[in-house]
């Protein structure tokens, strides 16, 4: 086999394709469309829950992928492991990767016991029954519940209270909403950082000053309903990239994966680092947000005669292009996510020319469809959607970018990790 590698290296293969052809000698990998089934099937279970309106999805996105992660790990220690360490005998990876899925989803979803049997079983027709195959399912069940006891009270589900204030540029509940979603900080536990404060946003600009006027009049004018200024470009992109995040990069990832031929393994980890970033991420974000608690646009410009700067002009009779989220502006968590996600996927890569074309489920009909060759152009366009949308100051995404980039660098650069 080494004679093998060496050939290979000679004409061009990288270690990493010696390693996989070497290791699918002995026991089989699964094939990378069972890793996008299984991303595609838990992203459906979770939007079918609650569109995403809680932690419950991302968390189980990441929960899955990381232990789909160790069991591939525990037989090929490529990368570093997240949490189960142990190596294990020979198995079907196939049927512990299922095994783990479907015990996972089940722990996340029980009411959807059903509907998940009945797809795990789906993906296990065809594998071979024996000793190999008892072996996964008993594999994977055992992560999977190594899993479930380390995120067990982790805080997931539990909402922090919240009053809001009434001075200009505090936080005031925007038109259609009477709430705001607020995770409880006392008790929210990250994946990957050891405080949710350690990354927070510096201070945002102040309300009677240049910068803030700037910002201001800028998201008047490009970020009102059916603005005549506003390219149609820019309205389509406001749009295209309203939806979540875990919507937009997850397909992203499974887009790329499948067209730049990502082995089983490394797509795995993809959907792992994606994942468990983003989470962290809503809890830093947000964090921030309720640490500054700052008004939105639509408040700020239709109380704009009481912020005390001169450089602004209120209307009290403003919209926004579309429907302004129920919590604070800074800083802008959708630009942070943009920007973690190019970065991950970037790191995955080794590049961010890296093309994809994508339909968004928020985006208007006469653009559904988007392309691009370039993820931080992606990423830019993420931000800059927030502003054509009325929904943020310019200062807000600027800050999540930041926040996203500062993030996801902590993220690849500590977490599954290629092993020497």
């Amino acid at each position: 086999m080494r004679c093998i590698c060496l050939l290979l290296i000679l004409v061009g293969c990288t270690p990493a394709i010696c390693q996989t052809l070497s290791d699918t000698d002995e026991i089989p990998l699964p094939s990378t469309e069972l890793i996008l089934d299984i991303n595609e099937f838990t992203y459906t279970l979770a939007n079918q829950h609650d569109q995403f309106y809680s932690f419950i999805g991302v968390r189980a996105l990441s929960m899955v992928h990381l232990a789909v992660h160790d069991i591939l790990n525990s037989i090929y220690p490529q990368f570093e492991a997240y949490h189960f360490r142990e190596e294990a005998d020979e198995v079907d990876l196939s049927a512990a990767i299922i095994s783990a899925t479907q015990s996972l989803l089940t722990a996340a979803y029980p009411r959807r016991i059903d509907t998940i049997h009945q797809v795990c079983t789906s993906w296990s027709k065809g594998l071979l029954a024996g000793e190999l195959h008892n072996r996964g399912i008993f594999l994977g069940k055992k992560v999977a519940e190594s899993y479930i006891q380390l995120r067990k009270g982790d805080g997931h589900e539990k909402k922090g209270d919240y009053t809001p204030m009434t001075k200009p540029g505090d936080y005031q509940y925007t038109p259609g909403f009477d709430w705001v979603w607020k995770p409880d900080f006392s008790v929210a536990r990250p994946f990957t950082l050891n405080s949710i404060t350690q990354f927070r946003s510096p201070k945002p600009p102040a309300l009677k000053g240049q910068e803030y006027a700037e910002a201001y009049n800028e998201v008047k004018t490009y970020g009102e309903k059916g603005s005549a200024i506003r390219s149609k470009d820019e309205t389509h992109y406001a749009h295209w990239w309203a939806e979540f995040g875990e919507h937009g990069w997850n397909r992203i990832g499974r887009i790329t994966a499948q067209s730049q031929g990502l082995k089983a393994v490394e797509a795995n980890r993809m959907f792992a680092l994606l994942n468990m970033n983003l989470y962290d991420l809503y809890l830093v974000s947000f964090e921030s947000k309720y640490f500054y608690d700052t008004w939105r646009p639509v408040t700020a410009i239709r109380n704009g005669a009481s912020d005390g700067n001169p450089l602004t002009e209120g209307d009290n009779t403003w919209e926004p292009e579309m429907q302004t989220p129920p919590w604070p502006d800074y800083p802008s968590t959708h630009a942070a996510v943009g920007a973690s996600g190019a970065v991950i996927v970037s790191h995955v890569f080794g590049t961010h020319k890296v093309p994809f074309a994508m339909e968004s489920v928020t985006a208007l009909p006469e653009a559904k469809v988007r392309s691009y060759e370039d993820l931080e152009l992606a990423a830019e366009h993420c931000a800059l959607s927030r502003i054509m949308n009325g929904f943020h100051f310019r200062f807000a995404t600027d800050k999540g970018v930041e926040q996203g980039r500062v993030l996801a660098r902590h993220t690849v650069g500590n977490f599954l990790r290629k092993v020497p």
